[in-house]
């Protein structure tokens, strides 16, 4: 029987899969354990733990850079962090007892303060063995509505750092801080990939045109509809993102995105009104996992920028105008359908390949920057010396340049102090406010 002739195979040979070199992440950027360049460099930093309110009158558990520990409060108010396993015989602290001064093993009663020390044995009372185990810790700082912890070498911790948002309040502002242990789970706003590829997107403006205004409608605001001119700067802890945008009625509208060294960012919120933005840090849970402290300054009572973030729908069912609630799985349909931060972060996989990665000179400049930071960086760490922005004289300060302006006639429309942190921040760094009609 004739079948007629063979369909003949391609004899293109080139940029096949079969024989292509294994496509690895930037080990780097994406591995936050104790002995990794990047995990070294991100202990010589305070870090956001948890909200002050995360921590009532049980032990907690909390996983950060890959470690395993136990947060409490006595009930003299003092937190402590320590490490699960009890000194004395292994058994985990997470279900000890909290006392007044310290957390109470529940296996044979040896109790710790706040910082290790081992200060009651219940069934040996007066030993002298108790002056000689301490059980291993961490040091925090609560401000801020955050509790924060140093994990990196003791002889190098440094100050506690400023951040200017968080400075120089009215008597009718306030800060406020958001995230934490109970960051959004849910089946459309996961964390159950690596920290990195979320700290790419600070650097991203572009993504906001396309994928968030005219892929699937405006998810956000209207005004990012229009595509952007786009300038990136490196600082000297970091790097800014300058978008600016044509008004109909005049005028340029302007968003600063800013990164500080080694996972702060600035963004401003879901607004085209005239702000500044709050700060946000990405904590590496482990190398597959990560969740989100933000802090903003607001009007005392007046949620002005929560009010705008709740507008679009975000973790609710009306988030993209699909027909599911946000509780509701997400079928792969549903997601083919309709994208958005989860499909295009998380679908990059659990840990992004970057050697497939081909960055282009426009759209990636901000990313460039800050990968290329963290890494010199860590190597510094790995070298002996100390990271940019760790300080032990004085508190380092995070200047905040984010946020949204309007530029007209030559003048810069802010929020009260906005513009005078910008242009500090420009006589330092040599950096500023710069467009079509700023000043």
């Amino acid at each position: 029987m004739d079948f007629g002739e063979a369909p003949r195979p391609s004899v293109d040979t080139e940029g096949r899969l079969y024989g292509r070199p294994r496509a690895m992440p930037d080990e780097t950027l994406v591995r936050s354990g104790p002995g990794t360049p990047g995990g070294e460099l991100l202990r010589r930093y305070w870090q956001p733990l948890a909200l002050a309110t995360d921590v009532k009158d049980l032990p907690v558990p909390v996983k950060i850079f890959g470690e395993e520990l136990v947060l409490f409060r006595g009930g003299n108010g003092i937190p402590g962090l320590l490490y699960p396993r009890c000194m004395h015989r292994g058994t985990s602290l997470l279900f000890g007892k909290v006392e007044e001064d310290g957390l109470r093993c529940c296996y044979h009663g040896w109790k710790f303060d706040a910082v290790g020390h081992c200060i009651d044995m219940a069934c040996e009372p007066g030993s002298e063995q108790m002056g000689r185990v301490r059980q291993p810790w961490y040091p925090l700082v609560e401000k801020w509505g955050i509790i924060f912890t140093y994990m990196g070498p003791a002889e190098r911790q440094p100050l506690f750092p400023r951040i200017s948002i968080c400075e120089d309040l009215g008597d009718d502002e306030e800060i406020v801080a958001v995230g934490g242990l109970a960051n959004a789970g849910n089946n459309r706003f996961r964390t159950d990939f690596n920290w990195w590829t979320v700290r790419d997107d600070v650097m991203d403006p572009y993504h906001l045109y396309f994928l968030h205004s005219n892929l699937n409608g405006i998810q956000l605001i209207s005004s990012w509809k229009a595509m952007p001119k786009v300038e990136f700067r490196a600082t000297p802890d970091g790097a800014l993102s300058y978008a600016y945008r044509d008004l109909e009625g005049g005028g340029v509208l302007l968003r600063i995105g800013q990164s500080f060294m080694p996972n702060l960012n600035a963004t401003d919120t879901t607004s085209d009104k005239p702000c500044q933005s709050g700060v946000d840090w990405t904590i590496a849970i482990d190398d597959t996992s990560y969740r989100s402290f933000l802090l903003m300054r607001r009007k005392r009572g007046v949620p002005e920028s929560m009010e705008e973030f709740a507008k679009t729908g975000i973790g609710s069912g009306s988030w993209g105008g699909m027909y599911k609630s946000i509780d509701e799985p997400w079928t792969l349909e549903d997601r083919q359908r309709w994208q958005s931060d989860y499909e295009t972060q998380g679908g990059q996989g659990e840990i992004s390949l970057h050697s497939d990665d081909h960055l282009s000179a426009k759209l990636d400049g901000g990313v460039s920057i800050i990968r290329r930071m963290f890494k010199q960086n860590a190597e510094i760490v790995a070298q002996g010396g100390d990271p940019v922005g760790v300080t032990f004289d004085e508190p380092y300060l995070y200047n905040v340049a984010a946020g949204v302006a309007i530029l007209t006639d030559g003048k810069k429309t802010g929020v009260a102090g906005f513009d005078e942190r910008i242009t500090a921040r420009g006589a330092a760094t040599g950096i500023g406010l710069q467009g079509p009609n700023s000043d």
